[in-house]
């Protein structure tokens, strides 16, 4: 019985392509069913799985098993495919285990999305001019020339879509905002889900989303509800009678917010004297909350203990009137 012999090279990548791909298939998949189940899917599996084992295979046989040439015009396609392909998984390996917010340094998101997207197109641009240059044998030379000359028509049809690029590139490194964070933008406020190439989208506190194109981001003034901490501070406003002494008006919104298990204790809530009104006299209560997102809740909740609290301290909480004065006609 012949011994398989390893020394022969056209047996070892047959054993490559019939062993150890199959088994770098399944060592792919069982990582990705892990992680699917919590909707933590990796992308660096998704790509062995499904375009690294399946072409590598096919260049494999190509070049080592059926031996054709190297100038060969499906060796070409294949050996294009298989560098582009390679270069993505290192990218995204690199990218989950180094700057992601799984990342083993610091367990949260070193470079937001839209930073690993700019980073992945620009490798791959560059991986691709190398692969043209190396296995198609083209001079970049001329190849930039040509593109030099197109880019400006290309520029003016893809006007509005550069724009969206670039802007989200310089909010990008400005870091104005993160995903998670409080936004007002134009009067829209909402929650930052997602930062891409193109737009921002936020969820508002009535659940709808927003999108924002970086173009009319980058021209509009951007407050961030999140910073410098979360903790954010809310003045709501109410109106008392001339006749209710300020003092137990201030006291009564006092307890209200010390009662309410949304308002912190640090910084202490603060009762105010706003001012004098036509019909009542303003009042200020300043609260602080953990999250903005609690304000709405909160205002629901003060202002319904405020009108059974100001009953029972005999408090009146005036409404504007008006007198109207009819004159008859005599004839």
């Amino acid at each position: 019985m012949e011994v398989f012999n390893f020394q022969n090279w056209q047996n070892n990548w047959g054993a490559l392509i019939l062993i150890g791909l199959p088994l770098l298939f399944i060592f792919a998949t069982i990582i990705y069913r892990k992680r699917k189940p919590s909707r933590k899917g990796l992308v660096p599996p998704q790509i062995v799985r499904f375009l690294l084992v399946p072409f590598l295979v096919i260049h494999l046989t190509l070049t080592k098993i059926i031996r054709l040439e190297e100038g060969v015009f499906v060796t070409k396609v294949s050996e294009t495919i298989v560098t582009i392909i390679l270069v993505s998984f290192f990218f995204n390996a690199i990218n989950f285990l180094f700057f992601s917010k799984n990342n083993i340094l610091t367990k949260k998101e070193i470079l937001p999305k839209l930073g690993q997207n700019v980073l992945h197109i620009f490798l791959i641009t560059i991986v691709s001019a190398c692969v043209l240059s190396r296995v198609w044998g083209l001079d970049l030379g001329n190849l930039l020339t040509a593109l030099g000359v197109s880019s400006l028509v290309i520029g003016l049809a893809l006007q509005e879509p550069l724009g969206n690029l670039f802007n989200g590139v310089s909010l990008l490194m400005a870091n104005p905002f993160k995903k998670g964070d409080w936004i007002d933008v134009g009067g829209e406020i909402g929650k930052v889900t997602e930062i891409n190439w193109r737009s921002v989208k936020i969820n508002t506190r009535f659940n709808e989303q927003i999108i924002i194109p970086n173009n009319l981001l980058g021209k509009e003034k951007i407050k961030n509800l999140s910073r410098p901490n979360k903790v954010h501070a809310e003045l709501l406003k109410f109106g008392f009678s001339y006749n209710d002494n300020p003092e137990k008006v201030k006291k009564v919104l006092l307890d209200l917010a010390t009662q309410n298990d949304k308002v912190l204790t640090k910084p202490p809530p603060i009762a105010l004297t706003l001012s004098y009104d036509d019909f009542s006299i303003s009042y200020g209560l300043k609260v602080f909350v953990k999250d903005y997102e609690d304000i709405i809740l909160l205002n629901d909740e003060i202002m319904s203990s405020l009108y059974l609290s100001a009953a029972e301290n005999e408090l009146t909480m005036p409404f504007p009137t008006q007198e109207l004065t009819v004159r008859m006609k005599k004839e």
